[in-house]
């Protein structure tokens, strides 16, 4: 069943709700939508974010000297 028929299966039902069920219902939707933004934009980040990550490490390393060192294992 594709999802354009799922969602007017569902508004049909939704059409036979009294007007208080409707309002509960548009308010529960409407949480749950919040909810899944919310986990969204937990989940993604922006490639930025990494900028400097692991600086620390390498703040009193001479990066030639490291390389050097990298190079003599041949």
């Amino acid at each position: 069943m594709s999802t354009s028929v799922k969602i007017q299966n569902i508004l049909s039902q939704i059409k036979k709700l009294d007007y208080e069920s409707r309002l509960s219902l548009a308010e529960q939707l409407i949480k749950q939508l919040k909810i899944t933004k919310k986990e969204a934009k937990s989940i993604s980040h922006d490639l930025t974010e990494l900028n400097t990550l692991g600086s620390e490490i390498w703040r009193n390393v001479d990066i030639d000297k490291y390389v050097e060192q990298e190079r003599e294992w041949d």
